[in-house]
């Protein structure tokens, strides 16, 4: 099963009126099933939400946390505590402050993910997968897709630092790296939303596999709900 876990890349999945998170639930329950650690930045579900998901795939998620082999981070109550708590509750401690801070950046959230997979010495400890459900969250919630970028960029050099010398044509890296990346971008085609149209374009830039969920053309059928791409 480990072999079907894919070393040193950055994998960018995006939906076009269709919902593409069901890849994230495959990854998840791939490289936890494969032995590696996984870091789940959810912002866009709760964790009851994947073990529910995990169970039906055959995947415990708790038993997966409660071992330390799965790390989540619970982005999706970190932003709704920026909006709901007080300034003088704890906000300042919060990795999403740049939710309510227009000066903030999101180095603490990259800080946290740091910690979560990376030994004292500042580096990964085994093969470890990092999936972000979703990036498009935190651009809908005011975060400039400049400073999403940014912190992808720097995840991307911390579990990928081999990548610049990935061959796109062989599709493999030419030396293998620890880590992997996973990450949900929405790409609809019927919204005009240019920060996400910017930040899609970012990680389309950054990733070096592309799987693309898109609606069927003809549109709803009651058997087939959309397409897979590979780019």
């Amino acid at each position: 099963m480990e072999d079907s876990c894919v070393r040193g890349q950055f994998v960018l999945i995006s939906d076009s009126l269709t919902d593409g998170s069901f890849l994230i639930h495959h990854f998840l329950s791939l490289y936890i099933k494969g032995g590696w650690k996984v870091c789940l930045l959810a912002l866009a579900q709760s964790f009851g939400h994947y073990n529910a998901v995990g169970q039906k795939l055959g995947v415990p998620l708790t038993q997966a946390r409660e071992k330390g082999q799965l790390r989540f981070i619970d982005g999706l109550k970190c932003s709704l505590q920026m909006y709901t708590c007080a300034p003088q509750e704890g906000q300042g401690e919060n990795p999403l402050r740049a939710l309510r801070d227009k000066k903030a950046t999101l180095r603490p959230l990259y800080d946290l993910v740091k910690t979560q997979i990376c030994s004292e010495e500042g580096v990964l400890e085994g093969p470890t997968l990092l999936l972000v459900d979703d990036l498009s969250v935190l651009v809908s919630l005011g975060v400039s897709a400049k400073d999403v970028s940014d912190f992808m960029h720097y995840c991307r050099v911390l579990m990928c630092p081999t990548q610049q010398g990935y061959c796109r044509v062989l599709m493999c890296p030419t030396q293998q790296s620890q880590g992997a990346i996973v990450s949900l971008v929405h790409k609809d085609a019927d919204v005009e939303d240019e920060e996400n149209s910017t930040l899609f374009r970012h990680m389309a830039y950054h990733g070096t596999v592309h799987l693309a969920v898109e609606g069927l053309s003809s549109g709803y059928s009651r058997d087939v709900h959309g397409q897979s791409n590979l780019y």
